[in-house]
């Protein structure tokens, strides 16, 4: 399933150009399209679709395109963690699909989390585009020593491979985008999530010794903010989805049995 945050992001991005190009008085219609994995035995669910229209927005789409080895289409979900032997296989497809469907190169390619940003990054550089990053989650710094114990790690969680991308990512990428400053640089009492990625040995691979320059200018903040429409103050109580609340109080109050919850307030 396509993360809510992107679908928002596209939705704020397209109104923005929207403005700006009536701004502008020029006669142009944006096109941005949401590149993903097509899973053909996806079952009660869209992400089997090819091409899917984004709601709430005039021009926006998602498009799907699937995994292939040399014996086929991988038909079926995998974690995030084992996607790295087919991105490469995965890059050609995908720029196949946005030539055609654009009919033209993109001018910009925004990568989110590892592998969307390996991909995006060699999609950049395959088409000569201007190249964004957004990690999203750094898994390095989610894990302690996950550098040093990678051979631990190795069999179920492959850093080997998603720490190499992150670093690629970060130095390609002609910009960076991240929601507070601590993201990049840490506090007095904790490391950077980037910060961490300067200097850092995975024994037996590699050792880092410039991995990246928080300091670099390409990082740009960006708080994500909050959607109005969603959070807004307790007096405006008209506001409320009131119809949810016996649903609410059942959950919370009720000693009926169900799926849904343990035990009762």
């Amino acid at each position: 399933p396509e993360v809510v945050y992107i679908l928002d992001q596209v939705r704020a991005m397209e109104n923005e150009m929207l403005l700006r190009i009536k701004q502008q008085g020029l006669d142009i219609t944006p096109r941005i399209l949401i590149v993903t994995r097509l899973l053909p035995d996806a079952t009660g669910t869209t992400c089997g679709q090819r091409l899917e229209k984004v709601l709430g927005t005039e021009h926006t789409h998602i498009l799907r395109v699937p995994f292939r080895t040399e014996s086929g289409i991988v038909r079926k979900w995998i974690s995030r963690f084992e996607v790295w032997p087919y991105l490469e296989t995965f890059t050609e497809d995908v720029a196949h699909e946005i030539s055609g469907e654009l009919q033209a190169n993109p001018d910009l390619i925004i990568g989110n989390y590892s592998d969307g940003n390996l991909v995006a990054c060699l999609l950049a550089h395959k088409m000569g585009v201007t190249h964004c990053t957004i990690a999203h989650a750094l898994e390095k710094t989610k894990y302690p020593n996950s550098d040093l114990y990678w051979k631990k790690f190795e069999d179920h969680y492959h850093f080997s491979c998603q720490f190499t991308t992150d670093l690629i990512a970060m130095n390609h990428a002609d910009f960076i985008i991240t929601s507070t400053f601590q993201e990049i640089a840490g506090n007095k009492d904790t490391v950077g999530q980037y910060e961490s990625h300067m200097a850092f040995t995975m024994p037996g691979m590699y050792r880092v010794v410039h991995g990246i320059d928080v300091f670099d200018p390409k990082f740009n903040i960006v708080s994500p903010g909050a959607d109005m429409s969603i959070y807004f103050p307790y007096s405006e109580s008209q506001r409320r989805l009131t119809s949810l609340h016996p649903e609410i109080e059942e959950l919370l109050y009720s000693d009926v049995d169900n799926n849904e919850h343990k035990y009762v307030l």
